[in-house]
């Protein structure tokens, strides 16, 4: 009888360990982040263009979507700027939005909820000047 429980503890145990092991071959703790573009738009002369894209997380960051700046024939030599950036581990692609108001002005909506990391009242590569707002729920 004893014989019997033993072999039975040591042959949970034994499970137990392959599916840890197998657990953690599968779960991707330190992944790297992907870019997802969610929207892009020049402005009404096809001169300066504002693209958002989100940023997945992985077990010590959370998603967070971002706000570049750039002119409309970008190449990939030039870094874009980025002039928004917010985060939350509920953050949705709703919760920010932008358009352009007219050719020298942006409007930045955004959850209140949302923790800012960055956000910058003009542009010091493509020069509109951008108005925040919040979004109301």
């Amino acid at each position: 009888m004893i014989k019997k429980i033993i072999i039975g503890i040591l042959l949970l145990g034994i499970i137990a360990i392959i599916g840890f092991v197998v657990l953690m071959a599968n779960f991707e703790v330190f992944d790297e982040p992907t870019e997802t573009e969610l929207k892009a738009e020049c402005d009404y002369e096809s001169l300066r263009k504002i693209k958002m894209t989100e940023m997945t997380g992985n077990a010590t960051t959370n998603r967070s979507i971002h706000i570049y700046a750039t002119e409309c024939n970008y190449d990939e030599k030039n870094e874009p700027e980025p002039i928004f950036v917010a985060s939350a581990g509920f953050i949705k692609p709703k919760d920010v939005n932008f358009e352009w108001k007219n050719f020298d002005t942006l409007t930045i909506r955004y959850n209140k909820k949302l923790e800012i990391f960055k956000q910058k009242k003009e542009s010091e590569s493509i020069n509109p000047k951008i108005v925040f707002e919040y979004i109301t729920e």
